[in-house]
């Protein structure tokens, strides 16, 4: 521990706050994973199910980033890393991309 009391409190705060909604996160990934599993697209216990550590990582940090930029309390915060756990990176993208799609006017695009 004391490497990480030398640590700013900001980032003691944020590594604190992430590793909260990680069980979350890895809750959602091993359900979406699951899925796949049944619909015939992966072997359980195959070498995709260790790629599900980073993600989950990147969705609890996105997650908890999200609620705490809208302002909600800690059980709104761990289902909003639950569905971005369960969108993982490429549902992220897809969202991301139709919410830019519909408001983002076609002049402030990138070309």
């Amino acid at each position: 521990m004391a490497l990480f009391d030398k640590l700013p409190p900001e980032i003691q705060q944020a590594a604190l706050g992430a590793a909260g909604f990680f069980p979350t996160a890895v809750l959602a990934r091993v359900l979406w994973h699951n899925r796949l599993v049944r619909m015939g697209q992966r072997h359980f216990w195959g070498r995709e199910l260790w790629w599900e550590i980073p993600a989950a990582v990147f969705c609890a940090i996105t997650g908890g980033g999200l609620a705490s930029y809208m302002g909600l309390d800690p059980m709104a915060s761990h289902a909003v890393v639950g569905v971005v756990g369960w969108l993982g990176p490429r549902g992220i993208e897809a969202v991301l991309a139709k919410v830019i799609e519909k408001y983002v006017p076609e002049s402030k695009k990138g070309k």
